[in-house]
């Protein structure tokens, strides 16, 4: 295959106006992401923070029970899981369905975060695709298999080119998730995540969740509990403390 001369007007024309125009995208994104992500508002209820706290204190006792007496023990067991505890009513928590039928904004933020990863690429993409697709701009300086063609010459079938050279297509791609690196030099931990704004527009409820079904939280923690019985981590403290010095002394003995 012979080498390829390519013309300094597709540098001026194509190469630094294709860069100068990824790089802005990826500033409008970052800048919409800052602007339309703020965290939201806190509307939960003081009962509903206590629940969400319950849970929490009876893992608490689950995994360290042991250290406190069998009475204490069985009296926050009650609390949480009696037959007329707190995880044997109804929970005041709404589940994640509720609170997005009766709260809008939740759905506000959630295409808020949609439209922040989804505007500006369909916008990038279709002026690409008008202005900068067919041409060839570059070529990596060193060579490559066959398989990278695919991924290099995107809208370009040229079967008698070389696959080391790349067209502006796919150095829009690979550029467009290969500055993310450079961005979070700068912007830090506000930085915009490619991965979780493709997740929240292939499934929105996955991505973005509202709550926990406390319903269902209530009844596996009550039949964990259920299933924990007391035993006293200091019952025999003094046994093992005389023994550990015992293995000390000869230690020093020897």
């Amino acid at each position: 295959m012979h080498a390829l001369l390519l013309d300094g007007a597709v540098r001026d024309w194509v190469f630094i106006p294709l860069t100068l125009a990824i790089v802005l995208m990826k500033l409008l994104t970052q800048f919409m992401h800052q602007l339309f992500n703020a965290p939201p508002p806190n509307n939960k209820e003081l009962k509903e923070i206590r629940e969400m706290q319950a849970i929490t204190r009876a893992g608490r006792l689950r995994g360290f029970g042991r250290f406190i007496p069998e009475t204490s023990f069985k009296m926050r067991k009650e609390y949480f899981a009696g037959e007329k505890g707190l995880f044997s009513g109804k929970a005041v928590t709404r589940s994640p369905q509720e609170a997005m039928a009766t709260d809008p904004s939740v759905m506000v933020d959630m295409m808020k975060k949609n439209l922040t990863g989804m505007v500006p690429q369909l916008g990038m993409g279709m002026v690409v695709n008008f202005f900068f697709q067919g041409f060839v701009i570059g070529k990596v300086p060193f060579p490559l298999s066959p398989r990278f063609k695919p991924m290099l010459q995107r809208g370009i079938d040229l079967a008698s080119l070389d696959v080391s050279y790349f067209t502006s297509l796919s150095y829009y791609i690979l550029l467009l998730f290969g500055l993310r690196g450079a961005f979070s030099l700068v912007f830090r931990e506000e930085m915009v995540d490619e991965t979780a704004m493709m997740q929240r527009q292939m499934n929105p409820m996955a991505a973005n969740p509202m709550g926990v079904d406390m319903d269902a939280a209530f009844k596996a923690e009550k039949a964990a509990l259920g299933q924990v019985e007391h035993e006293w981590e200091l019952e025999s403290a003094e046994e093992r403390a005389v023994e550990v010095l015992r293995r000390q002394l000869k230690a020093k003995k020897l």
